[in-house]
């Protein structure tokens, strides 16, 4: 995947982005969970940048993620890991986690590629270590 600055709206926006794809769709709760969050106007991250952000993801794992027979792509760690390593403000990591769990609660169900990557967002920018048992941690 493409690299963008450190806490730039590119990269706030494309964990975003992930956050509403990773079930596989886009619903317009999540849409709503993403317009609602009040930070996003104050770190630059607005409309036309999510767009941007949607669309680049999708391209980008497309292109550079392995493809299952089902058609579904995936995400190893080390990929995730470097996108999510472009946090690094302690008070954008808070309020980028809220974020998350705002979008992939909206809709009302949760999905385990869901709690994945907020699970991996968790101890990546809090440093929790992996714990017994969390194997499928390392890809979605």
């Amino acid at each position: 995947m493409k690299s963008h600055a450190t806490d730039s709206p590119e990269a706030l926006a494309r964990i975003l982005a992930l956050s509403m794809i990773v079930d596989g769709h886009i619903s317009p709760s999540e849409v709503r969970a993403f317009d609602g969050a009040p930070f996003l106007q104050q770190v630059g991250v607005d409309a036309d940048t999510f767009d941007r952000a949607i669309r680049d993801v999708c391209e980008d794992l497309l292109e550079t993620a392995p493809r299952h027979p089902a058609g579904l792509v995936e995400i190893d760690a080390g990929c995730l890991d470097a996108v999510l390593d472009e946090v690094r403000d302690p008070l954008l990591q808070i309020c980028m986690l809220k974020t998350m769990l705002d979008i992939v609660h909206a809709d009302g169900l949760l999905d385990s590629r869901e709690t994945l990557l907020v699970r991996r967002a968790t101890r990546r920018w809090f440093r929790q270590p992996h714990g017994p048992g969390h194997a499928a941690d390392n890809a979605f």
